[in-house]
């Protein structure tokens, strides 16, 4: 039995087949997420299991993750040091 096109549903038969992205497609359903332009097995780029063409790309932005246990125990490091510091200037004839 011959697989459905993941774009449109519809029966893939083996001349007419592009195999990618662990799916089967028509080579004129094998296009671009948001421009349409067709693409092939050379020139597509795969993101999330959809074919996208350079352009349109999806680009991956970092974030900083603040919450692991490294930046937390900086966090309270830094805190402790600047509480230290305000007290040594509200007191800084103190020597006890």
């Amino acid at each position: 039995m011959n697989p459905a096109c993941a774009r449109c549903g519809k029966t893939v038969y083996p001349t007419e087949k592009i195999s990618c992205l662990d799916k089967n497609w028509h080579k004129g359903c094998f296009h671009c997420e948001v421009c349409k332009m067709t693409l092939n097995m050379k020139n597509y780029k795969g993101y999330d299991k959809k074919p996208y063409c350079n352009a349109h790309y999806p680009k991956t932005s970092f974030t900083i993750v603040t919450d692991t246990p490294e930046n937390l125990r900086l966090k309270q490091q830094s805190e402790l040091q600047s509480q230290r510091k305000r007290l040594w200037v509200r007191f800084p004839g103190n020597t006890c």
